[in-house]
């Protein structure tokens, strides 16, 4: 698996479509059609895994596989990412091995360690001679260009372009999605071999560098970021005239759709920009593109990505109850959930996961029907229903009009239970009381855990009930902690909550998320966060209307949401649910 722009596998949505298509489709049976980065992942990490059914393994009977990624220090988008490793859990019979320029990077492999999310006991780190750049080359060009007068810096400009882009590209694609205008193109032709060797030009007339040695010594970053940042502001401009205008599927560099989303991440365009990208001017032009599909959604994610890191920043830095920060972290929360909910309806309107489909067949491009209704309408409705029903005042009429709109014609919609910790009419039971000091588990006496309430124990002291949860474990330790939360002062408070998590991370399943998220009004703004960033849309909510109602989906995790945002993070969720509803129906 070559890492370059010069194959056109730089960027993380091209390396795992190429990397995916090398592995038969028996390997990935659960995505015979990924839609999604994170699937495509999957499907190679579920590949990865199961060594034995890859086709190029020469003995059945006691399978190898060697994956070579060679030169991943060309990744151009910040992949590979700890926090999504598919190369991290190989089968017995898997090698991997990963290829760096080692004078470049800091020795010892520490840092292509831990973004692999490798263990050190795993991997061996291998010094080897390598074909280095080569400068001489490169100044030869830059001589022979300086020899050429006035057209030497227009053959220039075209080389600082090659060095900026991150795939092949055409002459139309340098014209109208790169900045480069046709006298330097004719320059580029008309320069002696000396320059004029180290690009070439492959069979469908695209321009790339001879090899990466040359591209790396040409690169200057200055001029690069500035290709870059032309690129962003030209292709920002032509979708905000694009969303503007009442036809918005003018003509488009096919080169802009696709890498217009790598360019913005590499220059770390803001998240507002980066949200333009989930869009539908966007879809809409994306929808003219072979691929169309996983390459809008890698444009979500990246914007997803982007709303993650500045809500986690926020809260490790931000106050917790300062109007400005808590807005702010409402803001960041809308699109969050916006990104969540775009990818859970496009991939309800592709609808692969209910077809029969030969899991051997090679590898094509899922495309989306975007009339075909996702199956949500009911969970929206409920969704909002939900909703409206913890808010008050103005927000709440803004959130009950929305969910009138969205029950129109659907019968009576009934609001769903939303996890937390309250007194019940059990917590004073003898009976109940009676099991738990003698060792039961707690979801083994009766009257305890509801579907959405951990119950307060009334008629345990505080001192004792601590001391009874330090003896469970598991989902019985996450109950005990949490009926205790409300009744323990600060310094302990803190404590426990740790103990919930502590124990979600060990034994978390769909139960203890709802236990985890009855906490949410007493957990850190930093932890809260995490649980719901990695937890929105993720493998609990298998079909789009469980991302709304279901286990994980936006009604159980809506504690979290306010505990982040307030009230102002659940309106921005409703109107989320609401706008992507009459958007992708």
């Amino acid at each position: 698996m070559p890492v370059s722009p010069r194959f056109g596998t730089a960027v993380e949505r091209d390396m795992l479509k190429l990397l995916f298509g090398l592995f038969k489709g028996t390997a990935t049976a659960m995505f015979s059609r990924p839609r999604t980065p994170g699937e495509l992942m999957s499907a190679v990490r579920l590949a990865l895994m199961g060594v034995g059914w890859v086709s190029s393994v020469p003995d059945e009977e006691d399978p190898r596989l060697l994956v070579v990624l060679d030169g991943v220090d060309r990744a151009a988008d910040g992949w590979p990412d700890p926090q999504s490793a598919f190369l991290s859990e190989p089968g017995e019979g898997a090698r991997i091995v990963v290829s760096v320029d080692a004078e470049a990077h800091p020795p010892g492999g520490a840092l292509w360690r831990d973004r692999l999310a490798w263990a050190a006991e795993e991997m061996a780190v291998i010094s080897c001679p390598a074909c280095g750049p080569s400068p001489d080359e490169a100044a030869g060009a830059r001589r022979a260009l300086g020899a050429l007068g006035e057209e030497g810096p227009l053959a220039a400009r075209v080389f600082d372009a090659l060095a900026a882009v991150l795939a092949p590209v055409s002459r139309e694609d340098l014209l109208r999605a790169v900045g480069v205008d046709t006298t330097e193109i004719d320059a580029l032709e008309r320069a002696p071999e000396a320059a004029r060797g180290l690009v070439v030009k492959d069979e469908e007339g695209a321009y790339r560098f001879l090899d990466d040695a040359a591209r790396e010594c040409w690169a200057a970053p200055d001029r690069v970021a500035a290709i870059e940042d032309g690129i962003v502001a030209r292709g920002l401009t032509a979708l905000r005239a694009s969303t503007a205008a009442s036809e918005p599927h003018v003509a488009w560099s096919p080169y802009l759709v696709e890498y217009l989303g790598a360019h913005m991440a590499r220059r770390a365009a803001g998240v507002t920009e980066l949200m333009e990208l989930v869009s539908p001017a966007w879809l809409a032009i994306w929808m003219n593109r072979p691929g169309s599909l996983v390459g809008f959604l890698t444009d979500a994610l990246r914007a997803r990505r982007a709303a993650t890191n500045a809500l986690l920043m926020a809260c490790r830095s931000g106050s917790e109850s300062d109007a400005g920060a808590v807005a702010d972290r409402a803001a960041r929360l809308r699109e969050l959930v916006w990104c969540a909910l775009v990818e859970g309806a496009l991939c309800a309107k592709e609808g692969s996961r209910e077809e029969a489909r030969d899991p051997a067949e090679p590898y094509t491009d899922p495309a989306v029907d975007l009339t075909r209704p996702t199956g949500a309408a009911r969970a929206r409705a409920e969704a909002l229903v939900t909703l409206a029903s913890v808010l008050t005042g103005s927000e709440q009429q803004l959130v009950q009009r929305w969910a009138a709109d969205a029950c129109a014609g659907l019968g009576e919609i009934v609001p769903r239970p939303i996890p937390h910790v309250a007194i019940h009419s059990s917590a004073a039971d003898p009976e109940r009381t009676r099991q738990i000091r003698a060792g039961a588990k707690h979801e083994e006496v009766d009257g305890y855990l509801a579907r959405d309430l951990v119950i307060r124990p009334t008629d345990i002291s505080p001192e004792e009930a601590w001391s009874l949860a330090e003896s469970r474990e598991g989902e019985s330790r996450m109950v005990a902690f949490a009926g205790i939360l409300p009744d323990l002062p600060e310094e302990m408070r803190e404590k426990a909550v740790r103990e919930v998590m502590a124990a979600y991370r060990a034994h978390g399943d769909r139960m203890a998320l709802r236990i985890l998220a009855a906490c949410a009004p007493w957990m850190a703004l930093a932890d809260a966060a995490t649980v719901l960033c990695d937890e929105l849309g993720n493998d609990w909510t298998g079909e789009y209307p469980e991302m709304l109602v279901g286990f994980g989906g936006l009604t159980e995790l809506s504690p979290l949401l306010r505990r982040l945002g307030g009230t102002a993070a659940l309106v921005g969720a409703a109107r989320a649910i609401a706008d992507v509803g009459r958007w992708l129906p």
